[in-house]
């Protein structure tokens, strides 16, 4: 929507005209803070926290103590490396360009609308979703570990919303991204840790279902009764 109603322009040229910009590319891109810490850095951390959650999931195949939340473990695994896999896989394969493209910030680019979002007459954007807000909002996942509508859940939701907002903002400041273009992602992080929540709380229930019908010839349906937090 901000996209078709061109809020998204309206509101970069607000922060291009605020940075001094003048016909040329943003003044702020390659701003120590937000390309040197939010961008760089911040990749090297959501990298590393990745990482730490592969070494905790391993770790929890030979650790008693932590065997209890392999299935966490692996949850948040999935959910932040299909998130930000499939942003990557659209940002190579949609047409949507960034603001520093676009003739009015000093690029080459003219303004196209949503739908041409994979029109093959056009070059690939490589701007759209928002790929390094991605690595930040992925961790929302963890809001899913706690009842909806729980003191923990709203907390939970912190670190992803924290992270998301930070690189999404300096992104946004370099001229890299669309506001647009951080609220599909924010959804299409939501969406995945979602349908992974769903597939591995069901698993356990769709195991014994399977099991019951093979092995003793049941008739009953399936009822998936597994929990994620089992």
């Amino acid at each position: 929507m901000s996209h078709q109603l061109r809020f998204d322009e309206w509101l970069e040229a607000k922060i291009y005209t605020m940075e001094g910009g003048g016909g040329s590319y943003f003044p702020w891109r390659d701003n120590f803070w937000l390309y040197d810490v939010m961008h760089q850095k911040g990749r090297s951390l959501v990298k590393k926290l990745f990482f730490l959650n592969l070494l905790l999931l391993l770790l929890s195949l030979f650790v008693k103590r932590l065997a209890r939340y392999k299935s966490i473990f692996l949850f948040i695994l999935l959910s932040t490396l299909f998130s930000t896999s499939i942003i990557s896989f659209l940002k190579h394969h949609t047409t949507i360009p960034c603001p520093e493209s676009l003739i009015e910030f000093g690029g080459t680019r003219h303004w196209i609308n949503i739908w041409q979002v994979f029109e093959q007459d056009l070059p690939i954007g490589k701007c759209y979703p928002a790929g390094h807000a991605s690595s930040g909002y992925a961790w929302l996942c963890l809001a899913f570990l706690f009842p909806p509508g729980s003191r923990k859940f709203y907390l939970s939701l912190l670190p992803g919303a924290l992270l998301g907002l930070s690189f999404g903002i300096a992104q946004q400041f370099r001229g890299a991204h669309f506001i647009s273009h951080d609220l599909l992602t924010i959804a299409i992080c939501w969406l995945i840790s979602g349908a992974f929540y769903h597939l591995l709380r069901n698993i356990p229930g769709w195991y014994r279902a399977v099991k019951y019908h093979l092995c003793e010839g049941g008739s009953g349906q399936m009822e998936p009764t597994g929990e994620l937090l089992e």
